[in-house]
Order: structure tokens, then C-alpha cells, then sequence
């Protein structure tokens, strides 16, 4: 009985702890410290780029096609967020995927 209240502990504990470290987009702008003007702004380009790299899972093309054309997509909207939010935000917005 114990053996089996301490493995529920421990399972317990194991998705609070994955809970608590999950990224979100929403937390990389808490993180950068955004202005509302900002955040509506990137929330609006994060959900065009989202869009496009859906299309581009679904299209026909090969693997590494896809891979290539993703890439090529992630820069173009690196660059369109960079250009909303400037340097320093968009620095601390990607310390924060690295944490």
C-alpha cells in the first residue's frame, strides 16, 4: 500500500514539474516584456506564420523540401518580429526558448 502511495506521489509531482516548464509564445512576450501594442502586433505575425507552416505540413512536397521551406519561412518572420519589437525584446524573447 505504501509502495503504491508513493508512486502516485511521485507521478504527481512528475507532471507538475513538466507542467510548470512547458514554453509558450504568450510567455516569451511576458518574458521580453512587451507593450499591448506589441503584443498585438506579434501575436498577429506569430499567427500568419503559423498558418503558412501549416500549409507547408500538409503540401506534397518531400521531407526535405518542407524542412528547407519551413526554415525559409521561420527567418522571413524572425526578421518581421525583429523589425515590431527591435533588437533587445526580440533578444530577451529568444533567451527564453534557450532557458
Amino acid at each position: 500500500m505504501m509502495k503504491k502511495l508513493v508512486m502516485v506521489i511521485a507521478f504527481f509531482m512528475a507532471i507538475t514539474v513538466n507542467a510548470q516548464e512547458k514554453k509558450t509564445f504568450k510567455g516569451a512576450i511576458e518574458h521580453a516584456g512587451l507593450t499591448q501594442e506589441e503584443k498585438t502586433k506579434v501575436l498577429a505575425i506569430n499567427k500568419e506564420k503559423q498558418a503558412e507552416l501549416k500549409e507547408i505540413r500538409k503540401s506534397d512536397l518531400d521531407q526535405e523540401a518542407k524542412k528547407a521551406k519551413m526554415k525559409d519561412v521561420r527567418q522571413a518572420y524572425a526578421k518581421k518580429f525583429k523589425d515590431v519589437i527591435g533588437k533587445e525584446k526580440n533578444k530577451a524573447m529568444n533567451q527564453y526558448w534557450k532557458k
